[in-house]
């Protein structure tokens, strides 16, 4: 499995790991995904009170993140950090070693090892695009509705089907978008009703022009040379969308905040 051979250690490589970014990224681009991390971290626990879960937390990288930023006020809770990857967990808990409010276990998000309505609030990033079918995204917003307590708070991700780059991916390239993977917001809530949940708010990221990384590719020198797409993207997410929400809909990837009933 991937996430267990990892083995070197760092804030830099934690969030190349995080990312699956190669060793040697930009380092205007790490500059751009640590703004990422901090505004998605900020949107997932700000306001947090009480037992809090990261369902699917990694390395840890957004929970520790909030756990450290003053504006989040997160003094009085008790963070609970789970995850498939018995590696990604032993990284996060080093990292959290000296923070009491911090304790980590290892687990699924289709069947969560927790007592029914036992959190106040539960974060689960990047884990419900990985699921094999949507039966499977299904079982796991279950789960998060059974372990939150009634007028809990949930917050998810999910990549947008109807985003410009999937349009092009499947109408132009041919290419198969389905769910868990990719769901449209009106599936996704949908699906999030379906499991108990009223829809709050959205944050949505990722507005570049064109999918992916162009910093990837050899020719980016030629076609992309002062990161146009990425600096249009964080300007969009930093300046617009926090002033019209309702843009938050056409980004490629989307958070919800949503109240259990």
């Amino acid at each position: 499995m991937f996430w267990e051979r990892q083995n070197k250690s760092g804030d830099e490589v934690d969030l190349k790991l995080a990312r699956d970014l190669a060793d040697d990224t930009p380092e205007f681009i790490l500059r751009m995904l640590t703004d990422f991390e901090r505004d998605a971290a900020k949107f997932c626990f700000s306001g947090a009170r009480g037992r809090i879960l990261d369902a699917g937390c990694g390395n840890g990288n957004l929970a520790l993140r909030a756990l450290r930023d003053e504006t989040t006020d997160m003094d009085a809770v008790q963070f609970i950090g789970m995850d498939f990857s018995r590696n990604m967990l032993s990284r996060a808990a080093l990292r959290a070693k000296e923070d009491p409010r911090a304790s980590f276990l290892q687990g699924s998000i289709t069947y969560l090892p927790f007592q029914d309505q036992s959190f106040d609030w539960v974060a689960c990033s990047g884990v419900l695009t990985c699921l094999p079918t949507p039966r499977d995204a299904e079982e796991a917003l279950g789960e998060f509705s059974r372990v939150l307590r009634p007028g809990g708070i949930l917050v998810v991700d999910f990549f947008n089907r109807i985003s410009h780059y999937t349009l092009v991916r499947r109408y132009l390239f041919g290419e198969t978008i389905n769910p868990p993977e990719y769901v449209s917001p009106s599936e996704f809530k949908k699906d999030l009703e379906n499991a108990g949940f009223l829809v709050l708010e959205y944050r949505g990221f990722d507005f570049k022009p064109c999918q992916g990384y162009l910093f990837m590719s050899r020719w980016r020198p030629l076609i992309d040379p002062c990161f146009f797409q990425e600096r249009l993207s964080r300007l969009l997410e930093r300046k617009i969308v926090v002033r019209r929400p309702e843009l938050s809909l056409l980004g490629y990837r989307i958070f919800v905040k949503c109240i259990k009933k």
